[in-house]
């Protein structure tokens, strides 16, 4: 074989970098059209037979009335819930840093009104997205880890209430506490593996039921002292984002985790969250969904996908029609 001379060395190297650059914008979408919830989460892949039916977070009259529930795409919510409205981890971006969005876009947040509280779980670039928070209308508070406020040092938030807090610390907000629980994940917005900052998760309980909004996490023990200490009903759970699994698996559930999680955690209903909007590793947003469905089928484990974020919002939201295509 003859080896490239001097002069063709650059134009080699030209050649594979521009290669490597042109892999890179398939993968993470910079070429790709922005599809239905459906193709891009998966949903179409799913059987009948392992589609959820479940059109409640539970079924217990004596729980009282489920939240309310709107999907915004990765892990973003919106949460109504005993006359609070709350926002979950929200990014409606069209980009998460250099991953273009490959899911529509919700309706814009502004429609919402008033937001009682945001709920951030960590600083990521995915769950804590400042142009999705500068969109809402007005946000009366952004509860958030310990040490993450210096990320609302510009001006434009003097009016709104920070609550910083460490894992095992509560805030009331109206009938509802919300309590940072632990997560094994980290924090810092820049660095994607090790971090000094915080990752929490969220245990937000009314008077007759809790729900627990795990963020990112990886599995672990804390799982089962969440499902022991609190009894959760339901549970939001990470799926997506698993490959590779060294070192993803310390900081990620992949699907059949979290399938098992629920039933670590005596859970009655999940909803799955982390999968279908951005590329974040090596396994498409298409393949968490697929994945959740069948290991959920097999363990026999109730879940349920909620609709999309819409301005039709004129009814109550139901939690969940099974599918999130579907009106509440």
């Amino acid at each position: 074989m003859k080896l490239p001379g001097r002069a063709s060395l650059p134009r080699l190297v030209a050649l594979l970098l521009l290669g490597a650059g042109g892999l890179l914008a398939v993968w993470v979408g910079w070429l790709s059209p922005v599809r239905d919830w459906r193709a891009a989460t998966g949903w179409d892949e799913i059987p009948a037979s392992q589609r959820p039916t479940a059109t409640e977070l539970w079924r217990d009259p004596a729980a009282g009335p489920p939240p309310e529930l709107r999907w915004l795409g990765h892990s973003g919510f919106v949460l109504r819930w005993h006359g609070e409205t709350i926002l979950i981890d929200p990014n409606v971006s069209r980009r998460c840093t250099v991953s273009k969005r490959l899911m529509e876009t919700p309706a814009d947040l502004a429609a919402l009104g008033p937001v009682s509280a945001v709920l951030i779980s960590h600083a990521h670039y995915d769950h804590l997205d400042m142009p999705t928070l500068e969109a809402a209308r007005r946000l009366d508070a952004v509860v958030l880890p310990a040490g993450s406020e210096g990320y609302f040092s510009d001006p434009r938030w003097r009016a709104t209430r920070l609550v910083p807090l460490a894992v095992g610390q509560r805030w009331r907000l109206g009938e509802l506490e919300i309590i940072a629980v632990h997560a094994d994940h980290n924090g810092n917005r820049f660095h994607p593996l090790k971090s000094r900052r915080l990752a929490v998760g969220y245990v937000i309980a009314s008077p007759e039921a809790v729900l627990y909004y795990a963020g990112d996490t990886g599995f672990g023990d804390h799982l089962e002292r969440i499902g022991k200490q609190y009894r959760p009903r339901a549970a939001i759970l990470p799926i997506g984002a698993y490959t590779p699994r060294f070192p993803l698996a310390y900081y990620h559930l992949n699907p059949e985790e979290a399938a098992d999680a629920a039933r670590v955690l005596g859970v009655e209903t999940v909803v799955p969250c982390h999968f279908g909007t951005y590329v974040l590793s090596l396994d498409r947003p298409s393949w968490a969904l697929p994945r959740f469905a069948r290991a959920a089928h097999d363990r026999q484990v109730r879940w349920l996908m909620p609709p999309l974020w819409q301005v039709e919002e004129r009814e109550p939201m139901r939690a969940g029609l099974g599918s999130p295509g579907g009106r509440g």
